[in-house]
């Protein structure tokens, strides 16, 4: 399979989500934009929501890779606020399609796949149960998507001190800063 035209594909349609919003693109309005043929598109994805799915999968593989480049926590939370700053539009459009439901969950588990790669890779030998690591990953997996659709939208979001909030609720140490100065 053609990373390329898969990229062209997606690339295309979220160009398109900008403009008009998912619900109002058909897979005929998408090949006419990409200029191929519908046998095209469908040799690369089952249809429109597995484009989305796709990207998000490509987006969260270069999430990962960025991440390990950075190893300073504060920056890879700053690049993950900022990535969905730039994307806010997209993310809105796709927020208000008939598909919600299952464009969150696309986003919420992207994120899980993000947390549960990263711990794979910077905490191997961790001693923690299966269970108590699922639990834990669906919990910060859903309130990062969910601090990040309320906040990255807003015009005055700042997205170093959201990333430092984010970053302290993780490590346990927002109350604690807070109490501190009491």
């Amino acid at each position: 399979m053609s990373t390329n035209m898969k990229n062209v594909i997606a690339e295309t349609f979220f160009a398109m989500v900008k403009e008009r919003g998912v619900d109002k693109i058909t897979v005929k309005d998408l090949v006419e934009n990409c200029h191929i043929s519908r046998q095209t598109f469908y040799y690369h994805f089952q249809d429109i929501l597995d484009v989305v799915e796709w990207s998000a999968r490509k987006g969260i593989q270069k999430a990962v890779d960025m991440t390990m480049e950075l190893q300073d926590p504060q920056l890879v939370m700053e690049n993950v606020v900022q990535a969905a700053m730039d994307n806010w539009e997209i993310m809105e459009n796709l927020m208000k399609s008939q598909k919600r439901d299952y464009i969150e969950r696309i986003f919420a588990e992207s994120l899980r796949e993000y947390l549960l790669e990263l711990i794979r890779r910077e905490a191997p030998g961790l001693e923690v149960s299966y269970e108590d690591t699922v639990v834990a990953i669906q919990f910060y997996a859903n309130g990062i998507a969910g601090v990040l659709m309320a906040q990255c939208g807003k015009p005055d979001c700042d997205p170093k001190r959201l990333a430092a909030q984010l970053l302290d609720l993780i490590q346990g140490t927002i109350f604690r800063k807070k109490y501190e100065k009491v």
